[in-house]
């Protein structure tokens, strides 16, 4: 046998071995806490912020991208997304804890705790993670995309790109609401081009080290993410809460929360979200 046919069998095996692998699906858990409590629309949750006010939420929505399951070598899988129609794309997906039940009843009735897809099967430890909307399809006609990209509530009003994370809520200081939304800011339009782009992307990726896709959950913890902020009052002459624009102090520390940097500040380490089990009282 001449050293042609070797090479061609050694090359047919190899690429056997590579694309001959099966994928294996799976669905990662989520659960909206407030602290060690589950959330609940029907219920409102004390000692929230720095002054321990009292929160009624009537939105909690989120979309993720760039779903990734690391190895014991510190590899990054990319999660293939499952096309549903309703929740994902093969890109985005939206995490929506709202149930269109008592302080909710603005929104849906449907819900998704779960982002659904594939992997090659093997063996991994942890998890890593992006809240938000891939780039380049941030600044699309939103009429125009496949759901959930299509929902007008998760996009601003006044600029274009959507709101990676929208939760809506009544404070003990601010009855008629206090809000996040997430989302870039500094955005600018070209006219030549019609390209925009955006000076603070916004987007905070999470890593959890140690993660069991068939055990762990992802615990989305609100009292968390509002640690060291007042609830209770506004910045004069800002939009209510925190809606990602420079100039609002409110939104310092939920940036920092988030593990994002907010007007130059230095990134701490997020504490929105941890890994746990049952009712997320186990934490990393």
């Amino acid at each position: 046998m001449n050293k042609l046919p070797k090479l061609l069998i050694i090359a047919t095996a190899l690429a056997a071995a590579v694309f001959g692998q099966k994928n294996t699906p799976i669905a990662i858990s989520f659960q909206a806490v407030v602290g060690n409590m589950p959330f609940n629309c029907r219920e409102s949750y004390g000692g929230i912020g720095s002054t321990g006010s009292t929160i009624t939420v009537s939105d909690f929505r989120l979309y993720v991208q760039d779903v990734r399951l690391v190895d014991n070598n510190g590899n990054e899988t990319p999660v293939r997304f499952a096309n549903d129609g309703k929740f994902q794309t093969e890109r985005v997906a939206m995490l929506d804890f709202e149930n269109g039940e008592g302080n909710c009843s603005s929104g849906t009735k449907e819900i998704n705790k779960s982002i659904r897809g594939e992997v090659p099967k093997r063996k991994y430890k942890g998890l890593k993670l992006i809240i938000g909307v891939p780039e380049d399809l941030n600044h699309l006609d939103p009429t125009l995309q496949p759901s959930p990209l299509n929902i007008s509530k998760m996009m601003w009003s006044w600029q274009m790109g959507y709101k990676f994370a929208r939760i809506d809520m009544r404070t003990t200081g601010r009855p008629n609401g206090y809000v996040l939304h997430l989302g870039s800011t500094n955005c600018a339009t070209d006219a030549a081009s019609g390209k925009t782009s955006c000076g603070n992307a916004n987007r905070p990726e999470f890593l959890f080290e140690f993660f069991d896709v068939s055990k762990d959950s992802v615990m989305v913890d609100l009292k968390a993410l509002f640690a060291g902020a007042n609830v209770d009052v506004n910045k004069e002459k800002t939009a209510a809460g925190c809606m990602s624009f420079e100039g609002d102090s409110d939104c310092l520390p939920v940036f920092r929360n988030l593990g994002l940097s907010f007007e130059g500040s230095s990134t701490g380490k997020q504490s929105f979200m941890r890994a746990g089990r049952e009712k997320g009282v186990e934490s990393e």
